[in-house]
This record gives C-alpha cells, sequence and structure tokens, in this order.
C-alpha cells in the first residue's frame, strides 16, 4: 500500500527571535534553552533576531545623533564610489564612537551578544567591523543580491555581523531583504566573477542560482522592531533596498571573525578613547588618535585613498606573508575556471 505524500512545514523566510528574559539579565547568562534555539536558528537560518538587550533610550540617542549626521553627509555624497556597492539608495557611515556620551556598552560590547558570537565562531573572537548604514529617504534603487565574501569564503562559519536596528524596520523603510539559509549551501559557484581568469569573485549571486534558490525558500523583507540587533552569517545572500518612506533609516554595525580567522593587513580604524570599549573581547582594530579618526570617520569613498577602510580580506591583501610558492589562503571551496560565471 502506497501511503499518501507527507506535508512539511515550509521553512521561515522571516527572522525567527530570541529574549532576554529578566532571570538572564539578573543572572549576566543566557539559559541553556535560549542558547541552543539561538544555535539553531543561526545554523537554520544565517540569521537571529535578538530583543530586549538594549536600552531603548541608548537607541534613541544614537539615532537622533547619527540622522543628524546623515543630513550631513547625504550634502557630500557625488560620487558612486561613495554609496555602498555604487547604488545611490544608502550609504556607509560611522557611528559616533568618539563620543563619550554615546559609547554605548549594551550596543558596542554586549555580553549576551558576545555569548551568542562565541556559541556560533568559537571562543576567541575577535571584534573586526564597525560600520553603520543609512537607507536614503525617497531612494528607488535596490542592490544587486549578494553575500559579503569577495573572496573564496570556506563553508563553515567564519564571521559574524550584528546590526543595531535605531527605528522600526518595514519594506517600506528599505529593511533588509534576505535570504534565510542560503549560508548552508553557497560556495563560489554561486558567484559571479570578474573574469574566468580571476582568483577572487565578486560579491553578487549568479542569476541562475539565484532563480534556482527561489523556487526553493526565496528572499523576504524583514520585519523587526526598533532596537532589535540582528546576527548574520556573512555568507547569508542578501540586498539591500530603497527606503520609500520620508525618513533616513539606520542601524549600526559590529562585526565579529572567528579565533582562527586571517589577521587583516589592513585593519579597521576606530578612535584611541573608545579602546576600553572595543577590546571587551579579542578585536583585530587599530585604535588612531580620536582627532585622526574624526577627519576619516565619514568618509567611505572607495576611489579615495585617505577615506576610512574596511578590513582587507583573504584573496585581496597588498603583500602576502605566505611562503613563496604557497596560498595564504586555501578553503574546500574551489571553483574552476571554466565553472565560473561572469557577466557577458
Amino acid at each position: 500500500m502506497v501511503s499518501a505524500p507527507r506535508s512539511f512545514t515550509p521553512l521561515p523566510t522571516q527572522p525567527s527571535f530570541i529574549s532576554l528574559s529578566p532571570e538572564e539579565k539578573e543572572s549576566g547568562r543566557w539559559s541553556r534553552a535560549n542558547m541552543q534555539r539561538a544555535m539553531e536558528i543561526l545554523h537554520r537560518d544565517g540569521l537571529l533576531a535578538i530583543t530586549g538587550l538594549v536600552d531603548p533610550e541608548h537607541v534613541v540617542a544614537l539615532r537622533d545623533s547619527m540622522l543628524a549626521t546623515a543630513q550631513v553627509i547625504k550634502q557630500q555624497v557625488k560620487e558612486l564610489s561613495q554609496y555602498n556597492h555604487g547604488i545611490s539608495s544608502n550609504f556607509l557611515m560611522s557611528a559616533p564612537l568618539a563620543d563619550p556620551d554615546l559609547r554605548f556598552q549594551d550596543v558596542f560590547a554586549n555580553r549576551f551578544v558576545h555569548q551568542v558570537v562565541e556559541g556560533y565562531l568559537g571562543p576567541g573572537i575577535k571584534l573586526n567591523l564597525l560600520t553603520a548604514n543609512c537607507a536614503i529617504a525617497g531612494a528607488t534603487q535596490r542592490q544587486n543580491v549578494h553575500k559579503d565574501a569577495p573572496w573564496l569564503h570556506p563553508n563553515c562559519p567564519g564571521m559574524l555581523n550584528t546590526n543595531l536596528a535605531l527605528s522600526d524596520f518595514t519594506p517600506e523603510n528599505g529593511s533588509t531583504e534576505f535570504w534565510l539559509g542560503s549560508h548552508n549551501c553557497t560556495t563560489g559557484h554561486d558567484q559571479v566573477w570578474p573574469t574566468r581568469e580571476s582568483a577572487t569573485p565578486l560579491c553578487d549571486v549568479a542569476p541562475d542560482t539565484l532563480e534556482e534558490r527561489r523556487r526553493v525558500r526565496p528572499g523576504a523583507q524583514i520585519r523587526v522592531p526598533m532596537g532589535t540587533i540582528t546576527l548574520r552569517d556573512m555568507r547569508t545572500w542578501h540586498a539591500g533596498m530603497p527606503n520609500l518612506t520620508d525618513q533616513d533609516r539606520i542601524m549600526t554595525a559590529v562585526g565579529y571573525s572567528a579565533a582562527w580567522w586571517p589577521e587583516p593587513e589592513q585593519r579597521m580604524k576606530a578612535p584611541s578613547s573608545a579602546r576600553p570599549l572595543l577590546t571587551a573581547t579579542d578585536h583585530a582594530l587599530e585604535f588612531i588618535p580620536d582627532a585622526d579618526w574624526l577627519a576619516i570617520s565619514q568618509n567611505w569613498d572607495l576611489a579615495d585613498e585617505s577615506s576610512i577602510k574596511l578590513p582587507d580580506v583573504p584573496g585581496h591583501r597588498k603583500r602576502s606573508s605566505a611562503p613563496e610558492g604557497e596560498k595564504e589562503w586555501v578553503a574546500l571551496n574551489e571553483v574552476r575556471d571554466e565553472e565560473k560565471y561572469v557577466r557577458e
């Protein structure tokens, strides 16, 4: 006798949450059950949302300060190289890390975030990324679906980005489109390559791979309330979306790498006065005088050598520390030239 086909509940396209309880806040540690749930969600979806970690007054104070800064930046951005991914719908900016009144521990060095990151990446995590992102009010363009990995990343968790929503995130104000679960199956075969001879790919996901994934588990713009911290595996596919409202929408970002991740030659710069806050974990930052940091902190122009820079990544180093004839970065995620997707 042939049984009827089984039906399965579809996997979610919106992020799953955990929330900090009063008991966990008092003890300073996640419960075993919440930590297990966090690990399951991150491994299944590549994205986790957490509520209850940040004082709402801190969120409002940061939002008000950074919205004012964004207004100044908007008057200065003229070239596509100044926008994130060259799309004039959003730009990178820096949080006010040189302002002692806005250096909030629950935003930039949250111990509950550290516990989840260590659970996912292993002990000895390193803070290696400090940015923010402004989705410009009234924008119309969207980014290509991509992963934040313009190199042959390992096929395991290696980097995790954390974002704080400074307002409610909705499709209307340009919330990010995420393709949940894509981190579990993605390799360099999915990415666009400049040429078949290129050593490293671009961030963008190849159109044929995208359409294949759409049939299995499509992307969707997320909805999360103000004050939510999202944790994202850097391999997870996503895209910045247009903000259709009349109010800029900002999120802060703090990124971490596993202890075994290669040390960047070009480190993320941070103001020296923020060192006590930003060294709660190990780090891969370069601390510079506050005045020097303030002079470059809002200049993210990729075409300007004097701008603040993202940390370099394997395959993009100016100099290699590997012995002659050896590769500095070897991962199982290898792609033969004939397998590379190149845009015509």
